[in-house]
């Protein structure tokens, strides 16, 4: 089973969920990461070693790099003195606009092409110098209206990022229609919740099946696919998760001799306590009484 990576958490004002400002730190290493908003930035100095689920990018000195909502990312090495210009932003400041959402498939934005190089290249991977030109742009004057917080400065900013991803979308759909849903078209809804429910049936019992290894089998962020979820079943992963373990119980201790330990073992729970404290939630009794009552 793979470490777990940490959600960073932010807090944003409610009236303009954004924020930019430029690293300070001596040299800019950072672990495996994700968090509930965007992350574009700018490398101002310097250069930057990035990974974004598990593809990694060496960004230098103009370079820009975009980071949807929910994907694991990590920063393991980068040059002395390698400034950052960083932008954070919540999907909530397009909360009207489900029709961005619709064209990019399960709320990304940017995962197609998460970064755009400052010096013009030939191939898939480029953007070309003009639209390098207009995103820089863009970005320059959100940091400034940031900055400078003249009057209208929040409109301003809402404005900026609706073109910035404006931008972005129609150049990738010019490039390839179906560019931006190829990838999540793969699966569909229901062949995802297929995937992870064989997934728990099988492995209920290993006491380190969670979040992350059934988002990887739904092909999804830790992120999008705990929404996903949820919105498919109505239940958390692990409240769902919890019940196919208690059923479990519940049967061998009506249809088994085993003892107690053995079978909150054999049904995933970690501890006893663990397994005490869910059975009573679940049933309203002990499992020695419901083995009592059952027999």
């Amino acid at each position: 089973m793979e470490k777990k990576t940490w959600q960073e958490k932010e807090e944003f004002g409610f009236s303009l969920p954004f924020r930019c400002w430029d690293s300070t730190l001596p040299e800019f290493v950072y672990p495996a990461h994700w968090h509930e908003y965007y992350e574009v930035f700018i490398v101002h100095a310097g250069k930057v070693s990035v990974v974004i689920e598990g593809n990694a990018y060496d960004a230098c000195r103009g370079d820009i790099v975009f980071i949807d909502p929910g994907q694991v990312h990590s920063f393991p090495a980068s040059d002395h003195g390698t400034i950052l210009r960083i932008f954070h932003f919540e999907p909530r400041i397009f909360a009207n606009e489900d029709h961005i959402h619709g064209i990019t498939g399960e709320g990304t934005v940017f995962s197609q092409k998460p970064i755009i190089h400052a010096v013009p290249r030939s191939g898939p991977d480029a953007f070309g110098e003009v639209l390098y030109t207009r995103f820089h742009g863009i970005l320059m004057e959100l940091f400034g209206e940031y900055k400078e917080k003249k009057t209208g400065y929040r409109l301003a900013i809402k404005s900026g990022l609706y073109l910035l991803i404006l931008t972005y979308l129609r150049n990738r759909l010019a490039e390839d229609p179906g560019a931006c849903s190829k990838k999540s078209a793969a699966l569909t809804a229901d062949r995802r919740l297929e995937r992870v429910y064989l997934l728990i049936f099988k492995y209920f019992n290993r006491t380190d099946l969670d979040l992350d290894h059934a988002a990887q089998e739904a092909a999804l962020s830790r992120f999008h696919f705990a929404r996903f979820f949820k919105q498919q079943t109505g239940r958390s992963f692990y409240a769902f998760l919890s019940s196919v373990r208690l059923s479990h119980a519940k049967d061998l201790l009506v249809k088994t001799d085993l003892p107690i330990t053995v079978i909150a073992e054999e049904s995933g729970f970690a501890s006893l306590p663990t397994f005490y404290r869910v059975f009573k939630a679940g049933t309203g009794c002990t499992p020695i009484t419901y083995r009592k009552s059952n027999n």
